[in-house]
């Protein structure tokens, strides 16, 4: 007897924000085929409604959670969350680049619909279990990244950046990707909650498959020893959109790994603990012994990058609850700390012959108070004193190590939190504690201003009132644990 498979029509609702971020890029490529040279102010204008609009709907249902597509895309308080950050951030983005491209003569109107898709793809990438999803919306983040490093006229650090990101880019696509084939080839399922909940006696397939497959994913972050690409790719690209990648793109790159954390303790708590230890280890000394020597601040603040990845990999050992928790809470705040601090370069790079070399931040405080004031903010809540964000989220980071009894780990952030107090505290002596070598005037307007200023704040405010962020993280979180 034939059996009829009912075809169900997929739920909208639940990727209406999505829907409405993907329009607006449209509407974006169809301006700038219209106009031949697009209007900046049109296109932010058309941006910020899309965004405000998709922000909107997020926030209207908030509590909504569900899957549609047959599974391909996955809605809970996770991906809400980890989306209405990476909106925010956009918008933010907005803010600092035209008046930085201006400058740099590499006013591009396709900049607007590149970043709205990079912002899209991102969107999907932190709301799946689905292999094929995720391959598709990583290849469609790495695409809109590798052309956004480039888009600086005649600049060549750019496109060695851009290259030297677009071939180690591909590399961890190809192995992500090897990883999904070996993972369908044991199971014969792309869902990874059912390949990681149904495990049979012969795992080899399965073990190779998950280790490619994660392999792929600590390229994009940056985890030592796959981080070549990323230092060279975040000095030579654009101040706003290394910002943006540092920001964004960790919250995107990250997201797929986090929502393997529920999945690994039955039957893989101790390799993922000891590997994932490791890596961490690894990557958290080597980011800040490497930053501790870097003369140009911007490189110091990518590598910097890199040693907070080995933060955010020391919480993700702990396989359970609290080390999610402060997982996602570490990711958010890092994603506020580390776009403020390139954005601040953003700024300074306006001053003639300004090349972010450590000693020109000598007496800033003479010639920009506020900036120099903001940058210390995001430098110390980057070492993570209190009463700022990075405090609370390497404390948690920490707790969760404890709790596990993971104290070697725990010893290891700490002595790495001590190398980075040499190059954060560095910085910030220079720019209080030393005459300045020159002294010139910057021209930022007043919404550049009010926006970093805002970011300051948020950074301080999280940090002194952390609930107004960890009822969210903290929900989202014990719902991803419930299967």
């Amino acid at each position: 007897m034939e059996q009829l498979i009912k075809l169900e029509l997929p739920s909208l609702s639940l990727i209406i924000p999505e829907l409405v971020v993907l329009l607006t890029g449209f509407i974006l490529f169809t301006l700038d085929l219209v106009y031949k040279r697009l209007n900046h102010a049109l296109a932010i204008t058309v941006s910020l409604i899309g965004y405000l609009i998709a922000l909107l709907f997020l926030f209207l249902n908030w509590g909504l959670k569900g899957e549609t597509f047959y599974g391909l895309y996955h809605r809970d308080g996770f991906s809400s969350l980890m989306q209405a950050f990476m909106i925010l951030l956009t918008m933010l983005t907005l803010g600092f680049t035209h008046a930085y491209y201006k400058q740099r003569r590499s006013t591009y109107g396709e900049f607007y619909y590149i970043l709205n898709f990079a912002l899209v793809s991102g969107m999907f990438l932190v709301s799946s279990y689905n292999l094929l999803a995720l391959y598709v919306a990583l290849e469609a983040v790495s695409i809109s990244f590798y052309i956004l490093t480039a888009l600086l006229r005649s600049d060549f650090n750019s496109k060695e950046g851009a290259f030297k990101y677009l071939m180690l880019g591909g590399l961890s696509i190809a192995l992500a990707s090897y990883g999904a084939g070996f993972m369908y080839l044991y199971s014969g399922s792309l869902d990874l909650r059912y390949i990681l909940t149904h495990v049979a006696e012969n795992q080899y397939f399965l073990v190779l498959g998950l280790v490619l497959f994660l392999v792929g994913f600590a390229i994009k972050i940056g985890a030592v020893p796959f981080h070549f690409w990323l230092p060279d790719a975040y000095q030579g690209a654009p101040t706003p959109i290394t910002a943006y990648m540092a920001s964004v793109g960790k919250l995107a790159f990250f997201a797929p790994i986090v929502r393997l954390m529920p999945y690994v303790q039955e039957h893989f708590a101790y390799a993922w603990v000891t590997t994932v230890g490791i890596i961490s280890a690894v990557t958290m000394l080597y980011g800040n012994l490497t930053a501790l020597v870097q003369k140009d601040v911007k490189r110091l603040l990518a590598y910097s990058s890199i040693a907070h990845s080995g933060y955010i990999l020391a919480g993700i050992a702990v396989a359970k609850v609290i080390g999610l928790k402060a997982v996602i809470y570490f990711l958010l705040a890092y994603a506020l700390m580390g776009f403020g601090g390139f954005m601040v370069l953003a700024l300074l790079e306006r001053v003639p012959n300004w090349e972010n070399r450590l000693e020109q931040f000598s007496g800033l405080r003479f010639s920009v108070p506020w900036l120099s004031l903001s940058f210390m903010v995001i430098l110390l809540a980057l070492l993570g004193i209190p009463p700022t964000v990075g405090f609370v989220g390497k404390a948690l980071v920490f707790m969760a190590l404890s709790f596990e009894g993971l104290w070697w780990l725990a010893f290891i952030m700490i002595i790495a939190t001590g190398i980075s107090t040499g190059y954060y505290l560095r910085i910030t002596a220079l720019m209080f504690m030393k005459e300045p070598n020159h002294t010139f005037d910057l021209s930022i307007s007043g919404g550049e201003r009010a926006l970093l200023l805002l970011i300051t704040f948020g950074i301080v405010l999280l940090g002194a009132v952390p609930i107004i962020l960890w009822n969210f993280v903290s929900l989202s979180a014990e719902n991803l644990f419930v299967r």
